[in-house]
């Protein structure tokens, strides 16, 4: 007769916020919920801005200073 399968032991649940390393500084502000940012599409938005085709779209805390710095050139 064959031996019946044995079973692995259940591997404990992990979450994301457990894995992940994010560190919170108090000068980040915070997300808005539900909103990514609409320039690099990696992050979540901190800040709603006028949209080249009309309304708001969001971005990231690193794309708005980006988009302030080139503002700053441009004058």
């Amino acid at each position: 007769m064959t031996e019946p399968a044995r079973r692995l032991p259940p591997r404990p649940r992990r979450t994301l916020g457990l894995l992940s390393r994010e560190v919170v500084r108090e000068d980040t502000p915070d997300p808005l919920p539900g909103y990514l940012c609409e320039s690099c599409l990696d992050a979540p938005a901190i800040a709603l801005v006028p949209a080249p085709w009309g309304g708001e779209m969001g971005l990231c805390q690193a794309c708005q200073q980006r988009q302030e710095a080139a503002r700053g050139e441009e004058a």
